[in-house]
């Protein structure tokens, strides 16, 4: 999702006559860069000796992780360590995405950039090592934490709300997980400002506000109109592999402090979302 939104983003910039960005857009997709083969990883990138490198790539299906943890670790750990390291060889900046799941969701408030991290889930652990190899191995990095991202390229909440809309009548969805739905579109945009305004280290960035899964999938179907009856349930009564942290939202006022970009309210990025469908 978002490694598309941002490739076209910075497609339209450098063609577009107001913008007339003066970029080189090199897009190394799965099937021509797997990023678990680190001699893969060093020629792709000593070959095209890029200035900035943006890393989209991660094994987010949170509930797999934790059945295929060493594909898990490959992709979200040691990929990234290729990564850094083939970066400080040719002296390119990493741009790096990363994830809300490294807290443990203790936090009574939003989570800001300083707080400490302790995530529950293989998940989660693998994206903090992923994070830490990036920090350990290149010279210049930007470390963007997002959450619970949406978009038009791949599977997602609201895509699975609407999928499961179209054969039944009712659904239980959980109360006590919250968190900041994101668009990847905005996000994309939001890249672009910290990419130009060469900001470096870790940065939190999610559409503003917070929900719960329930008041989300609440906001879909009334946004909509859809007639489905979502019935209030605890992460507890919903089983699954993975333990996910209950309060992930993150706190972005650095992003508004050092770049002026204020992210727009989650249910005008969902509604934007949905009028593109």
């Amino acid at each position: 999702m978002l490694g598309t939104d941002i490739v076209n983003l910075l497609q339209e910039k450098m063609s577009s006559p107001i913008h007339n960005e003066d970029l080189e857009v090199i897009v190394a997709p799965h099937e021509k860069l797997d990023i678990t083969l680190e001699d893969e990883v060093s020629k792709f990138i000593s070959s095209h000796a890029p200035d900035i490198i943006l890393n989209c790539a991660a094994f987010t299906n949170v509930d797999k992780c934790e059945t295929e943890r060493e594909m898990a670790f490959k992709v979200n750990a040691s990929g990234p360590k290729y990564i850094a390291s083939a970066a400080k060889e040719c002296g390119a900046r990493v741009i790096h995405i990363s994830t809300d799941f490294v807290f443990d969701g203790s936090n009574d408030s939003p989570y800001n950039e300083d707080n400490r991290t302790n995530p529950l889930s293989e998940y989660g652990r693998t994206k903090l090592e992923g994070e830490r190899n990036i920090q350990d191995y290149c010279n210049s990095f930007l470390i963007v934490r997002t959450s619970w991202l949406f978009g038009h390229h791949g599977v997602n909440f609201v895509e699975k709300m609407l999928e499961l809309a179209g054969h039944k009548k009712e659904l239980s969805i959980v109360t006590d997980e919250t968190g900041s739905p994101t668009y990847t579109a905005d996000l994309a945009e939001a890249l672009w400002v910290l990419i130009k305004k060469g900001c470096e280290g870790i940065f939190h960035v999610a559409n503003e506000g917070s929900c719960s899964r329930y008041e989300w999938a609440k906001y879909i179907f009334e946004t909509l109109s859809y007639n489905i009856k979502v019935n209030p349930i605890k992460s507890s009564q919903y089983k699954r592999p993975a333990k996910v942290p209950l309060n992930s939202t993150l706190n972005c006022q650095k992003l508004t402090t050092i770049t002026g970009t204020q992210m727009r309210p989650w249910q005008e990025a969902l509604s934007a979302y949905l009028n593109k469908q």
